[in-house]
């Protein structure tokens, strides 16, 4: 009798545990402001990871009746995360650019290991976020200038509003501002072997509390700016996007768009937190989108000083019309 009970007792728990995990990776498809619910669906990569122990608890209980129901939400769950592991790039192109994106965490990122990382990985296009004068006094110490001899945007004292788009070939601003953000996001043309690219920078605010609503106001904002892209030329939009796949507003603006880290299958990308908190990093919030360009490679580099990691993407271009 007792044995009996205990094996009751385990299947509600099993179950209890199961319903608590699909309830969470459900909010995927929840398009909503609401603070806690933005804040779940950060961890979906932790609802996958749960489902496979369940699975394995589950089958070591031999508890076969509920392991139906926990196989099915965890290939559920696998069809959502196994995309991110298959890669669609072209690593036989011929690199002609690479484009990084970094959150400078309001000035306080290592100017010496991002110069380092921007040697490193050749790349010829800069987007900074969070971007005082005195980071770029720090980076033009390490030879950002010369190595960068075009830019545009706007460093802020405040810190958190400065957007900046160094480059090495020729550039041009558009936009001083989006708009439907708080922080600045310049739009530029950089012509590359005469293939003129849009770039499109992106920081909409972050979903903290009471600030949900502007978030998702910004998301659309870049939305909307891709949906007006209606030329057949190639586009970027890069930056600190304070979403990931997991959300529905960045799904909606990523939609026909290549994502760098999941054109390669780099699996579980995190970006954030990284410097100054006590959690691991566990989400991507940082991304390089593109359009009419072949992706062959991309990666994220972490750096003193801020808590984002930054990400980077090479990239064959179209032939010059």
């Amino acid at each position: 009798m007792r044995s009996e009970v205990r094996r009751r007792l385990t299947d509600v728990a099993l179950l209890v545990v199961l319903l608590g995990l699909v309830a969470v990776g459900a909010l995927r498809w929840v398009d909503t402001t609401a603070y806690p619910v933005v804040v779940l669906q950060t961890a979906a990569p932790f609802v996958a990871i749960g489902l496979l122990l369940l699975t394995v608890l589950t089958a070591a209980l031999r508890r076969w009746w509920v392991l139906l129901p926990v196989g099915v939400a965890l290939v559920v769950a696998a069809t959502q995360v196994a995309p991110a592991f298959v890669s669609h790039a072209s690593p036989d192109a011929t690199r002609d650019l690479t484009v990084m994106s970094s959150n400078l965490r309001v000035g306080r990122a290592q100017p010496t290991q991002l110069m380092d990382a921007v040697r490193f990985h050749a790349v010829d296009v800069l987007v900074l976020t969070e971007v005082t004068p005195s980071a770029l006094e720090g980076l033009r110490r390490e030879g950002a200038d010369s190595y960068f001899p075009q830019r545009a945007g706007e460093a802020e004292v405040d810190g958190y509003a400065g957007t900046m788009v160094l480059s090495r070939y020729p550039l041009r601003e558009v936009s001083a501002d989006l708009g439907g953000s708080p922080n600045r996001q310049p739009e530029v043309v950089v012509t590359v072997d005469g293939v003129d690219l849009r770039v499109q920078t992106a920081h909409p605010a972050a979903p903290i509390p009471g600030q949900t609503a502007e978030w998702r106001a910004g998301l659309r904002a870049l939305q909307a700016w891709k949906e007006r892209q209606t030329e057949t030329g190639p586009i970027l939009l890069v930056g600190d996007f304070n979403s990931s796949s997991a959300h529905p507003g960045f799904r909606a603006v990523a939609d026909g768009l290549d994502d760098a880290q999941r054109t390669t299958g780099s699996g579980w990308v995190r970006t954030w937190p990284y410097a100054g908190s006590r959690l691991p990093p566990f989400v991507q919030l940082d991304h390089v989108l593109s359009r009419g360009l072949t992706v062959i490679d991309s990666g994220q580099v972490a750096m003193n000083g801020t808590d984002h990691a930054a990400v980077w993407g090479s990239y064959a271009l179209p032939d010059a019309p």
